[in-house]
């Protein structure tokens, strides 16, 4: 497995950086009714979570 791949932050391309902005925005809205009774350390913990998924979502998409 190579983890430079995984690790780095991808292809300085508008769309990776659509593909992650989507995502988060995504991942946030639907996650809402979880994280917003938890407050601000929920709240943080969602974002760095939607923000690793959509960033392996986004390498995964460009991959092809």
């Amino acid at each position: 497995m190579n983890m430079k791949f995984w690790l780095t932050a991808g292809e300085p391309r508008p769309r990776y950086a659509l593909l992650v902005a989507i995502g988060v925005v995504l991942m946030m809205t639907l996650t809402y009714p979880v994280w917003q009774p938890g407050g601000p350390g929920m709240a943080a913990f969602a974002a760095v979570t939607a923000t690793i998924i959509s960033h392996v979502s986004a390498k995964l998409i460009m991959r092809r």
